[in-house]
């Protein structure tokens, strides 16, 4: 197995999956492979080999695992075709002899995409339903209080503490 990682620029990284369990994150260390994002957590998720079958689960980072764009809570199965968002990458679990059958020697496979959308003819076409619309008056609307005085009082407030936090800065110097 192997595990292909794409950023935003299109730039893929193909890492053998060989091992039990492969940690994906921002940290430095304890990672195997970096995602420098700031929408990525030190430790955001791992992937895992369970009998040859892979498994990808969140580590509790705070913008989440996504699966073929659902928000995963618990450990999830990886089928052919799944892929994995985080942050603003997009990872695939590809089996060893689906690289050199897709891509060639040497170059990574396509990340899976949406599924094709059936061709226009073997689409349903709805059939036009008569719709009947009736339109009554508007209400008249009630006047509004004046929200002057409450915008006034909230940049009073706003230059109150200004000032307060000017002068207690004075003061401690």
């Amino acid at each position: 197995m192997k595990l292909v990682i794409e950023d935003e620029a299109g730039t893929r990284s193909v890492l053998p999956f060989a091992t039990a369990d492969l940690t994906v994150g921002r940290a430095q260390e304890g990672n195997r492979f970096r995602l420098p994002d700031r929408d990525v957590s030190r430790r955001h998720a791992r992937f895992l080999l369970v009998n040859g079958v892979p498994f990808v689960e969140d580590l509790g980072s705070l913008t989440g695992t996504r699966v073929n764009g659902e928000r995963i809570t618990a450990r999830r199965r990886l089928r052919e075709g799944d892929l994995v968002e985080i942050g603003s990458y997009d990872l695939a679990v590809v089996p060893d002899d689906g690289l050199a059958a897709v891509a060639g020697p040497g170059a990574p496979p396509p990340l899976p995409g949406p599924p094709p959308a059936p061709p226009p003819s073997a689409r349903p076409v709805p059939a036009p339903v008569a719709v009947a619309v009736a339109v009554q008056e508007p209400a008249p609307l009630a006047e509004e209080p004046p929200r002057r005085g409450l915008l006034l009082a909230y940049v009073a407030a706003f230059l109150v503490a200004l000032l307060l936090g000017a002068a207690v800065g004075a003061w401690t110097l």
